[in-house]
C-alpha cells in the first residue's frame, strides 16, 4: 500500500470531520465504530447511574432514612439497640404473637443419651426391689452390693435457696443424700466438656455416682434424694456436642422418666428479678476468677447489662423461637458487666417439660413462701414423698438449732435502679404468667 502521512486527529473531532481529512476508508470505518461504542456505553453508564441512585432513595425512604440525616430541618429516624435506649416498658407478648406457640413441638430422642452412656442401661435392672421406698437393685455382677437410685431430686435456678432448702429437708431421719449435696452427674459429668474458661469437667462413670449416693446406709424405708439444683436447666454446650441438630436431643426429665417414671422431683424458684440481682451480687462480689468480670459492681452497670441481655434475647427468639433461645448457651449461667443471664430466670421455659413427663409427681416450691413459714413447707414436701409426718414444733426446733443459709456478699446493701427493675417487671411479666396458667397456680405471677 502507498505511504500514508499521519493523520493528527483533534479530541471531540465529529465523523464528518473524520470525513474531510485524508485518511483511508478502511480507518474511517474503524474510528466511526469506536465513537458509537464509546456513546453507547456513555449512555449505559448513564443510565445504570440513574437506577442506582433512584434504588438507593427508595431504600432509605423504607427505612425511614432521609438523605441529609445530619441536617438540622431534617427530623431524623434513626433504629437503635436498648442499651442506647432508655426503654422502661417491654411486652414480648404483644411484640411476637403467638410468643408460646412453637413451630415444631419438642421430639426427644433418647438414642442420644443410650450412645453417650451405655453403661447405664447395662447397669439397671430389669426391675426395681419392690420393698425399697427408693429406686434399689443388686449389682448383677456382684449379688451383695446394693444399688439404688433417688425418688427424690430437688433441683432450681441460681440464688434460688435451693443450698438452705436442701440442708433442712435432711431434718427428716428417713433422708439421705449421699456423699455431697450436689451430684451433678446427670447434668455435668457424664460428658468430658469445657464450662467457660475456667472450668474441666473429667467424664465420671455410672458406678461413681451410684456409690456416691452411699447405698450402703439406704434402708427400706429410705428416700434417698439427689439435690442438684443443676439438673433443671443446665445443658450448657450442648450446640458444640450435637453440632448437626438445631435443639438438644433430650431433655433430662425424658432421661429421668424414662429410668425412675415414679421419681418425685421438686423445683424451687423465687421472684425472677430478685434472682437475677443477687446472682450479680454474688458471683461479681465474691473473689471469683477473672473471668466472671470486673468486681466494680454497680447499679447502672447492672442496668446496661440488662438491657443489652432483654436486646439480645429478643432478637433470639424472634429468630429461633422461644423455647430455642432458653436453652441458648450464651444466655446461660454467666455473669459479668456485659452479660446476665436473663433467661435463667424465665422458669416455665424449663419447668414445663418437667410438668409434662411428671405431672403431679413435680411440685415447685417458692422460696417466699418456704421463708414465710419454713415448718409449713417442710411438712408439705415430706407429705409430698411419703415420708412419715413430722410436727411442726419439732421441725422448727431443727431449724433454730440451725443457721440459715445467708448470701454474704458485701454488696448486699446495693439497691437496683427502680427504672430497672421496672423494665425487668414487665420483661418478665408474659413468662410469670404462662408459668402460673402450666401449674395452675396465681402465685407464681409475681405482680
Amino acid at each position: 500500500q502507498p505511504a500514508l502521512k499521519p493523520v493528527i486527529v483533534t479530541k471531540g473531532a465529529s465523523k464528518r470531520q473524520l470525513d474531510q481529512e485524508e485518511v483511508p476508508a478502511h480507518w474511517k470505518d474503524q474510528l466511526g465504530l469506536k465513537s458509537k461504542i464509546l456513546k453507547s456505553v456513555m449512555e449505559c453508564h448513564l443510565q445504570s447511574r440513574i437506577k442506582v441512585t433512584a434504588l438507593l432513595v427508595i431504600l432509605l425512604l423504607i427505612t425511614g432514612f432521609k438523605l441529609i440525616p445530619n441536617s438540622p430541618t431534617q427530623n431524623t429516624q434513626v433504629t437503635v439497640s436498648l442499651s442506647e435506649n432508655p426503654v422502661d416498658f417491654i411486652d414480648m407478648a404483644a411484640e411476637i404473637p403467638g410468643l408460646f406457640q412453637e413451630a415444631a413441638p419438642y421430639r426427644s430422642n433418647l438414642s442420644y443419651f443410650w450412645q453417650e452412656n451405655p453403661e447405664v442401661k447395662e447397669a439397671l435392672p430389669a426391675a426395681f426391689l419392690e420393698n425399697y421406698k427408693s429406686f434399689c437393685w443388686f449389682n448383677k455382677t456382684n449379688q451383695a452390693e446394693l444399688l439404688c437410685l433417688p425418688r427424690l431430686y430437688l433441683g432450681g435456678f441460681i440464688k434460688c435457696g435451693s443450698t438452705e432448702l436442701h440442708e433442712k429437708i435432711n431434718f427428716h431421719p428417713d433422708i439421705q443424700y449421699g456423699a455431697v449435696k450436689e451430684h451433678k452427674w446427670w447434668s455435668r459429668y457424664r460428658l468430658p466438656h469445657n464450662w467457660t474458661e475456667m472450668r474441666n469437667f473429667v467424664k465420671r462413670p455410672f458406678s461413681s455416682y451410684l456409690r456416691g449416693l452411699q447405698p450402703w446406709k439406704v434402708g427400706t424405708s429410705t428416700v434417698l434424694f439427689d439435690s442438684s439444683a443443676t439438673l433443671v436447666w443446665h445443658y450448657l454446650f450442648w450446640e458444640e456436642r450435637y453440632p448437626e441438630l438445631e435443639e438438644r436431643p433430650y431433655s433430662y426429665a425424658d432421661v429421668i422418666h424414662a429410668i425412675t417414671p415414679h421419681a418425685k422431683v421438686l423445683v424451687v424458684v423465687r421472684n425472677p428479678i430478685d434472682r437475677l440481682w443477687s446472682g450479680y451480687l454474688f458471683f461479681l462480689g465474691h473473689n471469683w476468677p477473672s473471668t466472671f468480670g470486673p468486681k466494680n459492681l454497680s447499679a447502672e452497670a447492672f442496668d446496661k447489662a440488662v438491657r443489652n441481655e432483654i436486646d439480645r434475647f429478643r432478637v433470639c427468639v424472634k429468630e429461633k423461637g422461644f423455647r430455642k433461645c432458653c436453652f441458648d448457651t450464651k444466655h446461660l449461667d454467666r455473669y459479668d458487666r456485659a452479660v446476665v443471664p436473663i433467661a435463667l430466670s424465665i422458669y416455665v421455659c424449663y419447668i414445663r417439660e418437667w410438668k409434662e413427663k411428671f405431672g403431679d409427681q413435680l411440685k415447685v416450691i417458692r422460696l417466699e413462701d418456704y421463708m414465710g413459714d419454713r415448718a409449713k413447707t417442710l411438712a408439705s414436701i415430706y407429705e409430698f414423698v411419703d415420708l412419715p409426718p413430722m410436727q411442726h414444733d419439732e421441725i422448727n426446733q431443727q431449724i433454730e438449732s440451725h443457721s440459715r443459709v445467708k448470701n454474704k456478699g458485701k454488696h448486699k446493701n446495693l439497691a437496683m435502679l427502680k427504672s430497672t427493675r421496672d423494665l425487668l417487671n414487665s420483661f418478665y411479666k408474659p413468662f410469670n404468667e404462662e408459668l402460673a396458667r402450666v401449674m395452675g397456680d396465681e402465685r407464681f405471677l409475681y405482680g
